[in-house]
């Protein structure tokens, strides 16, 4: 069995249906070799902080993993919420030039930048996730440059990005909803705010300033987010507002934090991780600027992966999950880079220039995961409650042998005197799609079948 398959089941992901090699086949390099070019084994996987659990593969560093998992179980939280924020603080951490190169036939290749949202339940306290993660930084950015801030602006980022064009820096905003209004594309009529935030993203070179004096190029910018919001204050603003937008919500992992009773643990011993984060933070800002690769098993698993993100995408119809799924395949790329580099920090070691492939499978797992979250959120922020059998039948009967239908016209006959907005228009459309009753004309309109 392949190690794709073996780690995303110990994981309990089940991948029935992908392309796999037979064992023994010619282009089945092995699941434990981490080779160069020359064909020539360059780490042993014996040295990677990675254990065997009850659970199954860690994912991240042992020791950081357990402590994660303690507080994630005394809190009541999920253990991706805790897994996400870290990930996120160490991607601010690597040099901005750093990439991986995910296909040496191509030359594609990632940034270390990830994004994160924590959507909670009022009461649920996902700031105190956070915190916890993002605190180490604090007696770090004392000693070093700019490390992360909670402004949350365009000019808040370029004005740091400016001063020191070759970090990285995290935005940490205090709340989330204010950083999702400032990425809109119709926010205060500008729309370069929103093409600004998604060129950040992908790591595009800008420049920053204004005037003809004091402007700075910037090659490899590097700003990685995580904050939280509430459910029902992302809920209204993706549904009543335009200025929100779907390809910036694809941007960002996101973890379902819901309100749950914490457990009762008074006499389990426990590691906080707050020291171990702040070495493993530490350690990280040392390394230099590398363009690491990935393995020759690892390029063929990524291939794989790409493949099987690409049917899903194909096969979905919802044009908002389509979105979220195409910014789900590179996001395991960005991963795999990030936990290349906090194993090596965790041994305290410079990161190999082979990326292991066992790596790469511990990201897809990982990313995985939190796709199941993302469509868990999606189906609580886009439920159309409003919409019953009889609207859905009245609107069949109307429209069938009328020809192509577009979401403006949908509106206009909606049978009600307040009418939704655009998005949950499309939405509806998606559903009578995917309910058997029409068909896509183009990737606007739909025709009753």
């Amino acid at each position: 069995m392949w190690e794709l398959e073996k780690s995303l089941q110990q994981h309990g992901i089940e991948i029935s249906g992908w392309v796999l090699p037979p064992p023994g086949a010619p282009w089945d390099f092995g699941a434990d070799k981490c080779e160069g070019a020359d064909g020539i084994p360059t780490e042993d996987p014996a040295t990677l902080p990675i254990e065997e659990r009850d659970g199954g593969l860690a994912f991240l560093p042992y020791d950081l993993e357990t402590s994660l998992e303690s507080l994630a179980e005394r809190m009541g939280h999920p253990i991706e919420a805790y897994q996400l924020a870290t990930l996120c603080v160490s991607a601010s951490l690597i040099s901005a030039q750093t990439r991986l190169v995910v296909d040496s036939f191509s030359g594609a290749e990632v940034p270390p930048i990830l994004w994160g949202g924590l959507v909670g339940d009022p009461g649920s306290n996902e700031p105190y996730i956070i915190h916890t993660l993002v605190r180490p930084l604090r007696d770090l950015q004392a000693e070093h440059n700019i490390l992360y801030t909670t402004g949350y602006t365009v000019e808040a980022v370029d004005r740091i990005l400016g001063q020191q064009p070759g970090h990285g820096l995290l935005v940490s905003p205090d709340e989330l909803l204010f950083l999702l209004q400032g990425m809109g594309p119709s926010h205060g009529g500008r729309g370069s705010h929103h093409s600004r935030w998604i060129g950040l993203y992908d790591g595009n070179s800008l420049t920053v300033g204004s005037g003809t004096i004091g402007r700075t190029f910037v090659q490899h910018p590097s700003v990685s987010v995580i904050g939280g919001i509430d459910l029902t204050l992302i809920q209204h603003g993706w549904q009543a507002s335009e200025s929100y937008s779907d390809d910036i919500w694809a941007c960002f992992a996101w973890v379902r934090v819901r309100l749950s009773p914490r457990p009762d643990m008074p006499d389990r011993f426990f590691y906080h991780p707050r020291g171990l984060l702040k070495e493993l933070y530490c350690r990280l800002q040392t390394f230099p600027p590398a363009q690491y690769v990935l393995s020759r098993v690892g390029q063929q698993y990524w291939r794989e992966w790409v493949e099987k993100i690409d049917g899903l995408i194909l096969n979905e119809p919802n044009e908002r999950i389509r979105i979220a799924l195409s910014r789900t395949k590179e996001r395991a790329a960005r991963v795999a880079l990030v936990l290349h580099c906090l194993d090596a920090a965790y041994v305290d070691i410079q990161p190999g220039m082979i990326v292991p492939a066992n790596t790469l499978c511990r990201a897809i797992g990982f990313v995985y995961r939190l796709q199941q979250h993302t469509k868990v959120l999606h189906d609580e922020m886009w439920e159309l409650n409003y919409v019953d059998t009889s609207i859905v039948l009245r609107f069949i009967e109307r429209f069938r042998g009328c020809g192509p239908i577009d979401p403006k016209r949908c509106r206009n006959w909606w049978p009600a005197r307040r009418k939704p907005p655009m998005n949950m228009i499309r939405d509806f459309l998606c559903d009578v799609v995917r309910i058997g009753h029409a068909r896509w004309v183009d990737d606007w309109q739909i025709e009753i079948l």
